[in-house]
């Protein structure tokens, strides 16, 4: 199987690894996106000398030590029993010393999940790996350290951020991201996927997101339907149990970030942190905040502003598909009832309350690709700022105004994007083009913005260029300019 994108991450590795001192680099990402593959491809194709150890999630230290201890048997033999990290670290330092390395050549040291091996606490793995490198690793010129992790929080706060013996240490640092759409349809094809629709894409983006180990337990001879069907409402459905360990993988204090994904997934506008606060087992404090940032920097919810107000108007909502998907269609759906219902995923698609929320979940992958819609709009080289919006009209009994995707751009010209999740050829009759225009003008009236507006339209298939379309719309464009 070809190895498929990720050719900036590799590329900065090499350039890492090509460099004339020792390195020490950080990668995070949330849990199964692909880090250990993208660094063992690496390690792979550099055929360099290496070590790697992993840690496993709720080991005790007994345990991590005593793995330590076998992987370093395996790449330089001998027998090892380590009663502290500082004990393992010595061991790694003096094996290391016996080694005679060629020119262009560097040991690379490859720490997988290393907030486990700290167990997210002061266990002296930090100290020791501290040491390690500043009084060893950092003196000599032919180290190559990649240190690991999903707890993405702890990565930064304890290794690239670290305030203490680590401050300004790292060299290089790379934020794992999900596949773009596009990555998504080269993985899958490159599985054995064939004749997918750019459609079926993204309704496989929707559930799952671009995330790699999700997309991989995908049967290239089922439909879609029939892949959600046996992934997440079949009693053994591989997906079914993933959400439960998650957060308990990735967050000590786990049970706040639960708490405020099953409020945030209640409704797509998001809520804002005094709405938060308010809610059940909620209250405004360093607790939230902390975890609010946590599941921010993990890219499992995003922090959006309304235009022209300040931080305070910033809201918060669901970013990531695969807990969207999961906390509307799966958390709340019993083994019974799967049981009891053949096919019921089939029966789900095809429902009304399944057609509205695609309709927001295709929301969220336009905010996922702006940088391919503006690519689209040929405006890549503009600098903008997305925004959301909405407002009520003076005369309550009027409608207000909701709008997708506010792209305010730096050349004087605002962007009103609307997304719609439509499986034909999208037609504007007299209704929807009197909505736009409302929308529009609203959102003049109530901003005071004096520049250019242009009403764009995202869709699946198109949009028929009817009158209604000449006299509101400036431009459209398809789900095939994500790809």
């Amino acid at each position: 199987m070809t190895f498929i994108a990720r050719k900036e991450e590799l590329n900065k590795l090499n350039n890492e690894y090509s460099k004339k001192y020792s390195s020490f680099v950080a990668v995070y990402g949330r849990r199964r996106i692909g880090k250990t593959v993208l660094i063992d491809n690496f390690i792979t194709n550099r055929k360099c000398l290496s070590f790697s150890v992993t840690g496993a999630y709720s080991a005790t230290l007994k345990s991590h030590l005593n793995n330590f201890a076998n992987k370093l048997s395996l790449s330089f033999g001998g027998d090892y029993t380590f009663s502290s990290w500082d004990e393992a670290f010595l061991a790694l330092k003096d094996n290391i010393s016996q080694l005679k390395t060629e020119p262009n050549q560097k040991i690379t040291i490859f720490i997988d999940e290393l907030p486990w091996l700290a167990e997210m606490r002061n266990n002296g793995f930090k100290s020791a790996l501290s040491l390690f490198w500043n009084d060893f690793a950092s003196k000599r010129k032919d180290i190559f350290l990649i240190v690991c992790g999903s707890a993405t929080s702890w990565i930064i706060n304890h290794i690239i951020e670290d305030e203490g013996s680590l401050s300004n240490r790292v060299t290089a640092i790379i934020h794992l991201n999900a596949f773009t759409i596009k990555e998504t349809k080269e993985y899958l094809i490159s599985l054995g996927h064939k004749g997918l629709s750019n459609k079926a894409i993204v309704d496989y983006y929707m559930a799952l997101g671009g995330v790699a180990h999700y997309l991989k337990l995908l049967e290239p001879k089922y439909s879609f339907t029939q892949n959600m069907q046996q992934l997440f409402f079949n009693q053994n459905g591989v997906l079914r149990t993933e959400y439960n360990h998650l957060f308990r993988s990735l967050f000590k204090k786990h049970k706040t970030h639960e708490i405020i994904v099953k409020h945030l997934s209640e409704t797509w506008n998001g809520f804002s942190l005094s709405a938060l606060g308010s809610k059940r087992n909620l209250q405004i404090g360093a607790t939230l905040s902390g975890a609010l940032t946590e599941l921010e920097e993990s890219g499992f919810i995003v922090k959006r502003f309304k235009y022209g107000q300040n931080k305070r108007d910033a809201l918060y909502s669901l970013s990531d598909p695969f807990i969207y998907f999961y906390t509307k269609w799966v958390l709340g759906t019993s083994l019974v009832t799967i049981q009891q219902n053949t096919n019921y995923f089939l029966k789900l698609y095809k429902a009304q309350p399944y057609k509205i929320w695609s309709g927001y979940s295709f929301e969220n992958v336009c905010h996922n690709h702006i940088l391919e819609i503006k690519q689209a709009l040929g405006i890549s080289n503009v600098i903008t700022t997305n925004h959301y919006w909405k407002a009520q009209q003076k005369d309550k009994s009027k409608d207000g105004a909701q709008i997708d995707i506010l792209l305010v751009r730096d050349d004087d010209v605002i962007d009103i994007i609307e997304c719609k999740f439509y499986s034909e050829i999208f037609v504007i009759d007299k209704a929807y083009s009197k909505k736009l225009q409302n929308k529009e003008n609203l959102f003049l009236d109530s901003s005071a913005y004096k520049g250019s507006t242009n009403i764009i339209l995202m869709t699946i298939h198109g949009v028929e260029h009817n009158n209604h379309y000449r006299d509101t719309v400036t431009n459209d464009i398809t789900i095939d300019s994500l790809f």
